[in-house]
């Protein structure tokens, strides 16, 4: 194997900024500049209508899609988000039909590239010809290896261009509406508003929606953007509302400068003509001059989506994988880009290109419409890695209209689209079943939870013979676990293991049997160990290594659960361990988890302001994990108590129909902390204790776990700091 197919994960080089532009600079492409005058010929002005019902039901996919990315946020997209709800056979399906789309559109852009330069050019009096294919390919040829050179020199590119363009466009239609408004000039509102009536609204609605084909790509580069779990649900709904905002700015300013009749024989020039009744020939230039933006932008923003999806296809297996090999110099996945700017070049020379774009519109609905049924399945199946950051609300009303809206548009495609993108299928599943049938695909790894402890094993300690009934009001509230049973006999110094075993003769393991039974009839799987010994810290200890336990439950007797009590007395309790025990009781329990900070009561002015601020701090980042970890911010509450420790806070605090959840902070002290627990802190409560404990050999070998909630500014100038 060479070097450069050593490394096949992509860096997080993407900003928010660039993620957003990435999906407005593929919406807004060529779409802005050929619809508005044919949409409106049919609808006339109507047609805002039509522009704003295929909005609609591009945010509500959006909301979808950012459900899934905050949970897989992974390049691939609508791939990575089917194959993992749905298996390889279907993602192998949309993988294709996502790939061939976007390139299939990418060379639709490039075209309307060389006809916008030509145009612009005969504008200003040159008459080169008509090489619009030429100027399609080298312009393809250019977009390639600029996205072979980094991910983050495509982004920058991508994101200057997309500034430009909105700006033009923004500044023309706000002139247009002050126009038509008659703050400039005289009033020229649009009317009648539906000349045709309003049954054609739902066909131009199918017409248009190639507009809206770009926000999902946004997270199809998941795996390179920057906080994925802030900055996609803000990229992909920033960037359908800020298109649809300029599209309806379009349509009401093309419809109050021009007349129906004059819009549909100018059909796709329109926009070209509403800019010189504006304001002159410099409007037509302008207009042209943003269209060579819009289709540039696009082409490279599609460019830059499709090869991500080649990418996870290799790196699943599907197809070969020298194809998601990393460029040793630039990072990037520089055999996919080639792989999607040849077909590009290739069908530059076909012809009917706003055929194959319906056809890419096609395949991108049929996506949509599973994206909307992943959230239906997962949030139904609930599979132990699929713990989104964000949720889409209206669950499941919302899902189920995208999904239904995107599969009922194909049925307004024509014929010769609809048997070009079953072609795509057919042939992707004809692959699949030839080459890559019976293939596996790793789960997602959740980035804010740890997933050992959506399944623990947890350890609980008993006295022997049992005095106290087990918690199964706790155990209950896991999705799935372990338990760990530990029956103990704690003996007096002077008394050795081996007399005592003597002794007992098997009537301990008897009793430890009759608990066993006892968790097994609730289906519970467990695990035994029974020791006898006069230190029952370090017997604890040495099982939760030996077993690698994640959580300690402390017995008491508890009927019913009414709220987790949370102390939080250090910043490093804050891990994803913390994170994740509260997610999961909070979600199979829905109760709510009320965070105790504790202060100390005995400061001097200046320490009680710094404490304060500690106090602050932790507050703000139990809030952060809690949240990107999925924990709903309703079900938490906050306080803090004065208290001199931590066993005077759980005392005061802590209700008979509670469990108290604390969270190990340091691993290299942790037989003091167990006996803390048992000594001081146990004997105080009437209600049970849930320890989660850290991994020991993290703790001492590595650096503490970064907050992913830290602003990437802060991660910079860490690294910086690092390298001086």
């Amino acid at each position: 194997m060479s070097k450069t197919t050593n490394h096949s994960s992509l860096s997080r080089t993407l900003s928010l900024r660039v993620a957003i532009s990435i999906g407005v600079g593929i919406m807004v492409g060529a779409g802005i500049f050929v619809f508005p005058g044919i949409a409106s010929g049919q609808a006339g002005p109507a047609a805002m209508l039509s522009f704003l019902l295929a909005g609609s039901i591009a945010f509500i996919v959006a909301l979808s899609t950012a459900e899934l990315a905050t949970a897989m946020p992974e390049s691939g997209g609508g791939y990575y988000f089917v194959s993992r709800t749905f298996g390889p056979f279907w993602g192998m399906l949309i993988g294709v039909g996502q790939w061939l789309g976007l390139v299939f559109a990418s060379a639709f852009y490039l075209y309307g590239f060389g006809s916008y330069l030509l145009d612009l050019l005969k504008e200003i009096g040159y008459q080169p010809g008509d090489p619009i294919i030429l100027i399609g390919l080298a312009t393809a040829l250019l977009l390639t290896f600029i996205n072979v050179l980094g991910t983050k020199s495509a982004g920058r590119l991508q994101n200057n261009v997309v500034l430009v363009l909105t700006g033009i466009l923004t500044l023309l239609f706000m002139y247009g509406v002050l126009q038509a408004l008659g703050i400039i000039g005289e009033s020229s509102l649009p009317a009648p508003f539906a000349p045709m009536g309003y049954s054609p609204v739902f066909g131009v609605s199918a017409l248009i929606f190639t507009s809206y084909l770009g926000f999902v790509q946004i997270a199809t580069v998941g795996g390179e953007i920057i906080n994925p779990q802030r900055n996609l649900p803000r990229a992909l709904v920033a960037s359908v509302l800020i298109v649809l905002s300029l599209y309806l700015l379009a349509l009401f300013v093309t419809n109050s400068v021009l007349p129906v009749d004059q819009l549909k024989d100018l059909g796709e020039t329109a926009i070209v003509e509403v800019a010189r009744s504006l304001i002159g020939d410099i409007g037509a230039l302008i207009v042209l001059f943003a269209g060579l933006l819009a289709t540039f932008s696009s082409a490279n923003a599609s460019i830059l989506s499709s090869s991500r999806t080649i990418f996870a296809l290799s790196k699943d297996g599907l197809v070969p994988a020298w194809v998601s090999s990393i460029h040793e110099r630039f990072g990037t996945p520089h055999r996919a880009l080639v792989l999607v700017g040849l077909p590009i070049v290739g069908i530059l020379f076909i012809g009917k290109l706003e055929v194959l774009a319906e056809t890419a519109s096609l395949l991108h609905l049929v996506i949509y419409g599973l994206i909307c049924a992943c959230v239906l399945k997962l949030r139904k199946k609930r599979p132990v890695w699929y713990v989104p950051g964000f949720k889409t609300p209206g669950y499941p009303v919302i899902p189920a209209i995208g999904m239904l809206a995107g599969f009922g548009l194909i049925v307004f495609m024509k014929p010769l689209s609809l048997m070009l993108g079953g072609s795509v299928l057919l042939v992707s599943a004809l692959y699949y079943l030839a080459f890559a049938k019976g293939k596996t695909l790793t789960n997602p790894s959740p980035p804010h939870i740890e997933p050992q402890l959506r399944q623990p094993r947890i350890l609980l300690p008993i006295a022997l013979p049992l005095e106290k009934p087990i918690p199964l009001a706790i155990l209950r509230n896991f999705t799935d676990l372990e338990v760990l049973l530990l029956g103990y006999k704690e003996l007096k110094e002077q008394i050795s293991p081996e007399q005592f075993e003597e002794e007992d003769d098997g009537e301990s393991q008897k009793e430890l049997d009759k608990v066993k039974k006892e968790l097994e009839d609730e289906s519970f799987d467990v695990i035994t160990e029974l020791v006898f010994t006069p230190d029952v810290s370090q017997a604890i200890d040495n099982v939760i290594l030996e077993y690698d336990c994640q959580a300690l439950l402390v017995v008491k007797p508890i009927d019913e659960l009414n709220r987790l009590l949370i102390p939080v007395y250090d910043i490093n309790q804050l891990s994803k361990r913390y994170a994740t025990v509260i997610y999961e009781l909070t979600k199979a329990s829905n109760l709510p988890a009320s965070l105790m900070f504790i202060e100390s009561p005995e400061n001097s002015e200046d320490s009680e302001n710094e404490e304060a601020k500690d106090i602050s701090n932790m507050k703000s980042e139990a809030l952060n994990r809690l949240k990107q970890a999925g924990v709903r911010r309703k079900q938490i509450e906050t306080g803090s108590v004065k208290v001199s420790n931590i066993s005077e806070a759980v005392e005061e605090k802590s209700g008979s129909d509670d469990l108290v959840i604390l969270v190990e902070a340091n691993t290299k002290e942790r037989e003091n902390f167990i006996n803390r627990i048992r000594e001081e802190i146990s004997d105080k409560i009437e209600c049970p204790l849930l320890v989660v404990l850290e991994e020991r050999v993290q703790k001492e070998d590595t650096e503490p776990e970064d907050s992913p909630a830290e602003e990437v500014e802060e991660e910079e100038d860490d690294d910086q700091q690092n390298k001086n």
